[in-house]
């Protein structure tokens, strides 16, 4: 009987140690599946802000884009002004040289 008794004492020494093993695994795994959701959702709010500010880029591109154009716009209606502004000048640069001309020619007679 001191024998099974001795025998017991074992078993539950060392079933008492496998507990501990087995609980210790167990909060390891749990520790690791934490730190793996917790993981996956830091990973997740970065691939959100990821597309989030691509598409900000996006928008801006788009707006710069539109910008350059209406500025090109406008660039080029003003340039067309300007030609027909000089082109104005000079036809009355020139109807005044004209002028000058005949009238000092009817001033010559």
């Amino acid at each position: 009987m001191g024998e099974d008794t001795l025998e017991f004492e074992a078993a539950k020494k060392e079933l008492g140690e496998e507990r501990e093993t087995f609980n210790a695994e167990k909060k390891g795994l749990l520790w690791r599946e934490s730190a793996c959701e917790r993981s996956n959702r830091e990973l997740k709010a970065t691939r959100d802000e990821v597309v989030r500010l691509k598409g900000e880029k996006t928008k801006l591109s788009d707006e710069h884009e539109q910008a350059v154009a209406l500025y090109q716009k406008r660039e080029n209606e003003y340039i067309q002004r300007i030609a027909k502004l000089e082109k104005v000048a000079v036809e009355k640069i020139a109807e005044s040289k004209a002028s000058e001309i005949l009238s000092e020619e009817a001033n010559v007679d």
